[in-house]
């Protein structure tokens, strides 16, 4: 007497299915948390109050020749980042040299930099601490990641097997 494995066998489709589609799906949960990095870094330059020209925040977005994005979905290897030197350095702290010349004006107590300008200031201090605009981000993530990849594991479950 033969057995009905009708079931079997559509269970067997959607698992194929769900195996060609599970990198893609998975790229596309790295490149959503990869958006949120980058509204999170944003954010944090913001909420540091160190930016003037906007340059450094705008240097943190998708599809700027100013920023490093990078997917590799067979691997799943996501790399945000800026490509301005000073941006580690604002984030990081840095030591500086008293007695430097900056050219540049005040406004207020804002100073903006303006290379090659005949007025600006005379560095004072030794060190400046970073913001950790990045680091803040960074952190903030990692403690939403695994609720990210459960959500976005849960969706593709639904898609595939409910």
């Amino acid at each position: 007497m033969p057995f009905d494995v009708d079931g079997l066998e559509e269970w067997i489709t959607k698992i194929e299915k769900a195996e060609k589609a599970m990198k893609t799906e998975a790229a596309d949960t790295l490149e959503d948390i990869g958006d949120k990095f980058l509204d999170l870094v944003q954010a944090n330059i913001k909420a540091a109050k160190n930016i003037d020209t906007r340059l450094l925040l705008s240097s943190f977005h998708r599809g700027s020749a100013n920023n490093i994005w990078e997917l590799d979905s067979g691997d799943l290897t996501l790399t945000v980042g800026s490509s301005l030197e000073y941006a580690q350095y604002v984030n990081a702290g840095h030591s500086q040299q008293p007695g430097r010349f900056i050219p540049g004006t005040w406004n207020g107590n804002r100073f903006t930099y303006i290379p090659g300008a005949k007025t600006g200031m005379v560095l004072k201090a030794s060190y400046v601490e970073g913001s950790k605009y990045f680091d803040k981000a960074e952190q903030e993530i990692q403690r939403n990641m695994d609720d990210a990849i459960q959500k976005a594991f849960d969706k593709f479950w639904k898609k595939y097997f409910a």
